[in-house]
């Protein structure tokens, strides 16, 4: 880093511990006194355990801010001897060894711990309340220690230090810090902490100060009054206050006013009417075309922070190369907008700003949201834990939402937007407009579909047959290419359930998606409105909504359930028969849109397919006695070639005439059982028809 740099890094200490004395003035903590020294870099810490070994006992802690603050922790030592595994020392050297105060590690075993510069001061000391709270301590190893304290002793070491600073064990001093309490001073006194003595001073009122008191009950208080209440309350108070007053809770919930709070900077404390806030985003390698955009968590941040501050990690390590600025309401897009804009064109490699970036970008890190849950959840047994399950999800929402939001905003500055996702829907649909929905021109069916919040008439009911049609062709070179024997397409006469059940088991997981993508879908429809009062949040209702559609997405198990998830109508009865038409008609659309290739003859798939479904018509140019059917009817026939329309198959692997020019009838996909008679050896190749 360079010496630029390295400022940039000490000045951030200040601005953010001054934040942070004003949120523990206002939020006091339950056994935890601070006293700032001159310099407020400085501190001596008390605790006072209300449980465990050192209960009845004050301990002292100091507490430096270095000048890295807050990329590095703060340093801690204790003063107070106390018998503990994971103390050494007191005095001013006496150090703790605490998970929160060292430095912060990402394992590959799944370790992520330390401190981060998302940990505010209230919050370590908090931890190191519980550290001395605690009967029991957990070893590097995992291991469980008992912690024996005696506590005659105890009481004896406590006693060993004083300090004339804060008063603690000093009886002389204007308020003494008593080290020793009983059950009953403990009870009798106020141990609320935060005796933030360089900032506070008594005030008297004086006698002739005159009071009006009003008649005005709480009921008559306008909404504007009370949310002008509100705003001096800390979050305790608001909650209690929620509790008791259930008008109070109603407008905390409509009006956002906690998730309004936590809208600060994690690094420098700012919050996002001071501040641009944004999350991070990691660029994979490779061509800007193929480029695809990695955001691990959504911890907001500032632009003060990434552009002047160099900070390139966020709480929990994951690393980050561009900042992209969220729309938390008008007033925070308005300002953003330049660096959106900036940013948008750095992630695309743009030298000027067209709107069609935001095409190219946004919906791809929408969809993303969507396929990393998927993958959170498809843990190695296909068995997720609800907390693993709870967690994806709810991170996945958030990012899906912020996203959302900064997208609809974006196309109200910029209506030609609206204008071009809603011809490119309706190009889609449009059956004269077939190169529209091909995988050339629309590669990803998953950021397609986020077209659809833009398209003010349209919905998902009206989008779906088409989309699915060009689903289940794009499905199938990816099970053809598992299960060669289904490209033999059966006469019409039979009904295969083995087509129906067997596509199904092998399309699983791109099925699995696309439930996830159409259940974000129809979890957000409408709610424009609800965004904006949030911030761009998911609601508690929607997270809830999420995590019951994701457990109803891991019991489909057959089509018609699927179908049904998707909005999608079957007919009651006999709607197998559908299905298997709609499947085998994706065969013939996916050969004929390019997406696959068929390197066998009609006679070989046959045989493959007659070995996994014994029951299966032959097709007519099934010959017993032609030299072919015999050698495949004794020797069989290898299935491991690629349907893949740009690998070539190796020739030696015992096909070989299957990459030579086709004969006969063969011209589709529709490897058909009514294929005609075709010249040379015999061989009947089905034609392109559909059933």
């Amino acid at each position: 880093m360079t010496s630029h740099g390295q400022k940039k890094l000490s000045q951030a200490r200040l601005p953010r511990l001054k934040r942070e004395i004003i949120e523990l003035q206002n939020d006091p903590l339950k056994g935890i006194d601070v006293i700032f020294h001159d310099d407020i870099t400085s501190m001596c810490l008390i605790l006072t355990p209300l449980q465990g070994p050192f209960f009845g006992l004050r301990l002292h802690l100091s507490v430096n801010i270095p000048e890295d603050y807050p990329r590095i922790a703060p340093k801690v030592t204790i003063q107070t001897a106390v018998q503990h595994p994971n103390v050494f020392g007191y005095g001013y050297g006496g150090s703790i060894c605490a998970d929160i105060l060292q430095v912060h590690d990402r394992s590959s075993k799944g370790y992520n711990g330390g401190y981060t510069p998302g940990y505010l001061l209230k919050y370590i000391f908090l931890q190191l309340l519980s550290f001395f709270s605690d009967q029991w301590i957990e070893q590097t190893d995992g291991f469980l220690e008992n912690i024996q304290v005696n506590k005659y002793l105890a009481k004896e070491l406590v006693q060993y230090y004083s300090c004339s600073k804060c008063g603690y064990n000093e009886p002389t001093c204007a308020k003494p810090i008593k080290v020793i309490l009983t059950e009953s001073e403990i009870k009798d006194q106020d141990i609320y902490g935060n005796n933030l003595s360089s900032l506070s001073s008594s005030t008297n009122i004086s006698n002739d100060v005159s009071i009006h008191l009003s008649d005005t009950t709480v009921n008559e208080l306008t909404d504007d009054a009370w949310l002008h209440i509100i705003e001096f309350l800390t979050e305790q108070e608001i909650f209690f206050l929620s509790v008791a007053y259930p008008r109070i809770n109603i407008l905390v919930r409509h009006y956002n006013i906690l998730r309004r709070r936590q809208l600060v900077c994690y690094y420098l404390r700012k919050p996002f009417n001071e501040a641009i806030l944004g999350i991070g985003v990691r660029i994979s390698s490779g061509p800007v075309e193929k480029r695809f955009f990695i955001i691990e968590e959504f911890d907001l941040f500032s632009y003060e922070a990434f552009n002047d501050h160099n900070l390139r990690d966020g709480i929990w390590g994951n690393i980050f190369t561009h900042f992209l600025p969220v729309a938390l309401n008008q007033l925070h897009f308005d300002r953003s907008l330049p660096i959106i804009q900036s940013s948008l064109m750095k992630l695309r490699d743009y030298s000027e700003w067209d709107p069609s970036i935001i095409f190219k970008t946004i919906p791809g890190m929408m969809n993303s949201m969507v396929v990393d849950l998927m993958k959170a959840c498809d843990d190695s047994s296909g068995r997720s834990t609800r907390n693993t399950v709870l967690k994806a999800s709810e991170k996945a929402l958030q990012g899906y939402c912020l996203l959302l939001h900064l997208f609809i905003m974006l196309s109200e500055k910029y209506p030609e937007i609206i204008k071009e996702a809603e011809n490119k829907v309706t190009r889609f649909m449009n059956p004269e407009e077939k190169s529209e929905c091909h995988k050339s021109r629309t590669p990803n069916l998953g950021e397609f579909m986020i077209y659809l919040f833009l398209c003010k008439n349209m919905v998902w009911s009206e989008f779906c047959p088409y989309f699915l049609e060009e689903l289940l062709a794009r499905n199938v070179v990816w099970f053809l290419n598992q299960n060669a024997g289904l490209a033999y397409i059966e006469p019409k006469t039979y009904h295969s359930k083995y087509r129906i059940n067997t596509t199904f088991e092998l399309s699983n997981t791109s099925l699995r998606l696309v439930l996830f993508q159409v259940s974000f879908l129809k979890i957000m429809q409408g709610i424009g409105e609800d965004m904006k009062r949030s911030y761009g949040y998911p609601s508690d209702e929607m997270s809830n909504s999420l995590f019951l559609l994701i457990k109803q997405i891991y019991n489909v198990k057959t089509w018609d359930i699927f179908f049904k998830m998707i909005d999608f109508s079957l007919p009651e009865q006999n709607w197998e028969l559908v299905v298997s038409k709609m499947l085998k008609d994706a065969i013939n659309k996916s050969y004929n849109s390019g997406y696959h290739r068929v390197p066998y003859s009609v006679n070989e798939l046959y045989i493959i397919r007659l070995m996994k479904e014994s029951q299966v018509p032959p097709p007519r140019c099934w010959d017993k006695n032609s030299a072919e059917v015999k050698q495949l009817s004794k020797f069989g026939c290898n299935d491991s070639l690629s349907f893949h329309p740009k690998k070539q198959n190796n020739t030696e692997q015992g096909n070989s005439q299957n990459n030579r020019p086709s004969r006969g009838g063969f011209g589709g996909p529709n490897i058909r059982g009514d294929g005609g008679r075709g010249r040379g050896r015999g061989r009947g190749r089905g034609r392109g028809w559909a059933n």
